[in-house]
């Protein structure tokens, strides 16, 4: 299905409430990785990962929305449109791993997966694997680098089209503007 030139103004808040969603989490999950080892250190953790469950919600709904009704065209030349396919495809993997990977990192350290205390993924699945729990950590955190970076890419890229090429590509991303409810 091709998707039409302006999405729907529900495509385009369950963008932005993934990107403030992600953008939040990796701001707090760094910040929580410079804090002392201790109870008021879990405590966050544990609220980083309930809203980590959230986000995987919400990015996975935003991906079978998008398999639904599929993906704007992009602007400009042959490369730049091969170049968003392939960066959006990335931001869309990573938006899925890297809460995933968080997931595992939990159950192979033999925690539970709760959402502000309610049981989602119960401990006795999995027992401690501390090599397992490595590689999910390394991971997560090589997720997250990674996610940051393309964030502040495709955030680079977008003003660029915007305030050099002078194009639609930022304008029809913007909730409130003329004809968001024209696509799906």
């Amino acid at each position: 299905m091709t998707a039409p030139k302006r999405p729907a103004l529900s495509s385009i808040l369950l963008h932005w409430t993934v990107a403030v969603g992600v953008a939040g989490m990796l701001a707090f999950g760094y910040w929580i990785s410079t804090l002392p080892k201790g109870p008021g250190k879990t405590d966050y953790v544990q609220l980083h990962k309930s809203f980590g469950m959230i986000v995987l919600i919400l990015a996975s709904a935003r991906v079978l929305w998008r398999l639904r009704v599929g993906f704007p065209a992009p602007i400009g030349r042959a490369w730049e449109r091969g170049a968003a396919r392939a960066s959006h495809g990335l931001l869309i993997a990573l938006t899925l791993v890297l809460p995933l990977s968080g997931v595992v990192r939990s159950l192979t350290y033999a925690r539970p997966v709760a959402v502000f205390g309610l049981p989602v993924i119960p401990q006795m699945l999995a027992e401690k694997n501390v090599r397992l729990n490595e590689i999910a950590g390394a991971v997560h955190d090589a997720c997250a680098l990674a996610l940051a970076m393309l964030i502040v890419l495709h955030v680079a890229v977008a003003a660029k089209h915007h305030f050099v090429d002078r194009d639609d590509t930022l304008k029809r991303m913007r909730p409130m503007a003329r004809g968001a409810a024209e696509g799906r």
